[in-house]
């Protein structure tokens, strides 16, 4: 995996530092370089049983091992689980720039509580990074400024790479929210949060299709009987005949229907 910018930079910063005879200018440039990447978003290969895949997290420290090998330690963005890599298997998050992200630009960006992508928009930069929108769930979120990314929607996202089932009551629920036993409390609670707005947000798709299906119906009833409907009316398109209207004969009378026709004769 190709290292970042803010890698090569601690690595070569440490590589001087090992030479004989290195300066104290050395070692502060090597400090500098690693307070660059702590704090950073990345992403990393975490392996822990049925899990094997890639995480977003934050790294937490800088170190050279007895080897002289670079690690680091991070944390899982909404999990809180630590562990140390080598810089040779995280990749950093590349951020896009600031003029790329002004207010009202969408985008996508890292939710704090799950460490996933999410649909966003942004309202405004701030000093950290900017203040987003999640347009699926409405939150509120300030994000670290390498935490925001422009691509693709994170509905064409899940079509092409997310696995779904269907529940007895008809329900798309993706396979990553199915709770598994080894989840802690809080990974509980946060699938089954996401589970009850996936069911809300489809129940009303549904109701609003039942809807849609009943309002055709009756258009389609309407338009039936319109066609079955006889000689006059707004739906025929026919005018009914006014009792006002001028008599046929000189004997018919105004106001009188069929004035001037001849009485039935019943022999």
């Amino acid at each position: 995996i190709a290292l970042t910018e803010d890698l090569q930079k601690y690595q070569a910063a440490t590589e001087q530092d090992a030479r004989p005879g290195a300066s104290a200018a050395v070692g502060t440039e090597q400090r500098s370089a690693a307070a660059k990447i702590i704090g950073r978003t990345c992403e990393v290969f975490y392996e822990d049983g049925t899990t094997k895949k890639w995480y977003n997290a934050i790294i937490k420290s800088v170190r050279k091992d007895s080897r002289g090998i670079d690690r680091c330690t991070v944390e899982l963005i909404g999990f809180q689980n630590t562990r140390e890599y080598r810089f040779s298997e995280v990749r950093l998050v590349k951020p896009p720039h600031p003029a790329q992200c002004g207010p009202g630009t969408k985008c996508q960006a890292i939710f704090e509580e799950d460490g996933l992508w999410y649909d966003c928009v942004v309202k405004e930069q701030t000093e950290k990074g900017y203040r987003v929108l999640f347009t699926d769930y409405g939150n509120d979120e300030e994000v670290n400024f390498d935490q925001v990314r422009l691509g693709q929607s994170k509905q064409a996202e899940k079509k092409a790479n997310v696995k779904e089932y269907v529940t007895p009551a008809g329900y798309r629920i993706p396979e990553n929210l199915k709770i598994d036993p080894a989840d802690s409390q809080k990974q509980k609670a946060l699938k089954r949060r996401k589970i009850r707005e996936i069911k809300a947000e489809q129940r009303k798709k549904m109701m609003d299709q039942d809807h849609l299906k009943v309002q055709n119906n009756w258009q389609k009833f309407m338009a039936t009987q319109a066609s079955t409907r006889s000689k006059s009316g707004f739906l025929t398109g026919k005018p009914k005949e006014s009792i006002f209207k001028s008599p046929e004969t000189l004997d018919g009378k105004v106001g009188v229907t069929n004035s001037g026709s001849k009485m039935t004769n019943f022999a």
